[in-house]
């Protein structure tokens, strides 16, 4: 009777701990949610990559999910995955408003980061590393302004933190219901952007070469965690490769990237350069010169590494660094394991993929979510030390909350500071100007989208050609009006010397306080000669 009277008890404290942490993380999420209302009142002005996705949406409500296929004149149409475009189409339905609906979708998946970011701190580090770590991602400066972006990002990473949650719990446990939930969410990744299919290999390094922390697994066991997750991931997946089959007539992971084998004994262009020509990878041109692929690997992990710290945070990225002191001073086989299982994600993607592609800033960034929790560790580790110097326990609860304050307002503030891409504020009035002095339907010219997408006009994008060859190409495609900024004179010098009465006529000219220049002009139609 006693015994069962006490698990009762230990049951019943076990549920209260359960109900305390998500009344807690909904306040995190509520705090989240409103910070980021602000970015939905005051929107930034959509990005070029944002123009696309609200481009496939509308392919997606008409019935082509896939998006379409790429033009002379689009040459991006169709290159993004269907997942954040399918989102911002479903919220349309209810805000009837485009740009809206993505910022929606951003923030939506910005605030419920906070719950993967928790757990994952929980389950590799202790509760309050997991406490820690959602506040942090609440006032994060990059995961806040990516929730107010018409972008893949927020959404990105709220499937990066939930994929390698599960991926690590698949890894452990080894039981189907993890595999399954961890295919589901790398899937889903994938189908944000196609570089999430490299948690898949990640995860089948760590199954046949590692054993989890408790016991040794049998290499049985080992194939068929893989292939029960290779299997999911396919299902969950099929749909879109199935459509990218018929579409490129070959079996590839998304338009916008391609993998080829190749021949070790083919004699056509395989330099080492021309195997890495953006999305265009030939894997035995890489193998061909493995010196040239390991300088390459070796400067793309140092400057991914460099994007990273910039964009994660000097201050974190210290407190990261002691938090891995400390698990190293604990010496604990999960807690080791656990850990360098997410450092392995970033030693992947920052050595092996961004090298490859592009090492931007944005995206090593992706790996921001998932680092938190060793900056909240490092965090925690100083709380320690300053308990241990100070004897007044409510001294040391205030140094603490202080201290605690500086850091999260500090990021916050940075974040509001730092605002990304303010130029892009007077192409938006420009694009508006159109949209209400121009007829519809006619066809515009410009260096970037954006005018294009505020004016709703029909864009092409100004060839880097000389000034006759921009008017003889603009003709020839039917362009009406063409926009200029100041970047036209590096694209196509003595642009603005060159220009005649006859060839265009000045509509509108646009300057901000920085000098920022943007022009309208309207091209003229030599009149055809009767015979």
């Amino acid at each position: 009777m006693e015994a069962a009277a006490l698990n009762f008890s230990r049951e019943g404290k076990i549920k209260y701990k359960e109900r305390n942490h998500w009344k807690i993380l909904l306040l995190f999420m509520a705090l989240s949610f409103v910070l980021r209302v602000f970015l939905i009142i005051y929107p930034e002005n959509i990005y070029n990559d944002g123009t696309e996705y609200i481009r496939h949406a509308k392919e997606v409500l008409a019935g082509n999910w896939s998006g379409g296929e790429s033009t002379p004149d689009a040459p991006n149409a169709g290159k993004s995955t269907p997942a954040y475009p399918a989102f911002i189409a479903f919220i349309y339905l209810l805000v009837k408003n485009y740009e809206l609906a993505g910022i929606w979708v951003s923030v939506i998946f910005g605030t419920l980061l906070v719950l993967p970011v928790f757990y994952l701190g929980k389950e590799i580090l202790g509760e309050k590393v997991g406490m820690l770590s959602g506040l942090v991602t609440v006032v994060h400066p990059v995961l806040h302004m990516n929730s107010g972006s018409v972008l893949t990002e927020s959404t990105y990473h709220f499937f990066l933190a939930t994929t390698v949650l599960f991926g690590w719990h698949a890894f452990h446990q080894g039981k189907s219901y993890t595999i399954l939930l961890f295919s589901f969410f790398v899937s889903l990744a994938y189908l944000t952007r196609p570089e999430g299919i490299g948690f898949l290999f990640v995860f089948f390094i760590w199954v046949l070469l590692i054993n989890p922390p408790e016991g040794k697994r049998v290499w049985k066991k080992r194939a068929g965690i893989v292939l029960l997750a290779v299997f999911c991931f396919l299902l969950f997946s099929s749909p879109y490769l199935i459509q990218l089959r018929k579409e490129l007539g070959r079996w590839q992971i998304s338009k916008k990237t391609t993998f080829s084998i190749g021949s070790f004994s083919d004699q056509e262009d395989t330099s080492f350069e021309a195997a890495v020509l953006r999305e265009k990878i030939n894997v035995s041109a890489l193998l061909r010169d493995p010196l040239a692929l390991l300088g390459k690997i070796g400067g793309g992990l140092l400057k991914s590494f460099y994007g990273f710290f910039q964009r994660f945070n000097p201050i974190l990225f210290l407190l990261a660094i002691l938090g891995w002191i400390k698990i190293f001073k604990m010496k604990s086989s999960y807690t080791f394991k656990a850990n360098f299982y997410i450092l392995s994600h970033l030693i992947f993607f920052f050595a092996f993929v961004f090298p490859l592609f592009w090492v931007l800033r944005r995206y090593t960034s992706q790996m921001i979510s998932i680092s938190i929790p060793w900056a909240a560790l490092g965090c925690l580790e100083i709380a320690g030390w300053l308990h241990r110097w100070v004897e007044k326990e409510s001294l040391r609860r205030k140094v603490s909350l202080i201290l605690l304050l500086l850091l999260l307002g500090g990021l916050f503030i940075q974040g509001r500071v730092a605002h990304p891409r303010e130029s892009r504020i007077i192409r938006k009035e420009t694009g508006l100007w159109m949209k209400t002095h121009l007829p519809r339907g006619a066809k515009m010219m410009s260096r970037l989208p954006q005018e294009a997408f505020y004016a709703d006009l029909p864009w092409i994008g100004i060839p880097v050609k000389s000034y006759e060859e921009i008017l003889s190409e603009a003709r020839s495609k039917g362009v009406r009006y063409l926009i200029i900024d100041r970047s036209i004179e590096k694209d196509s010098p003595g642009f603005s010397e060159k220009i005649k009465k006859e060839d265009l006529i000045l509509l509108k000219e646009f300057q901000d306080n920085k000098d920022r220049r943007m022009v309208v002009f309207e091209i003229l139609y030599p009149e055809k000669k009767e015979p």
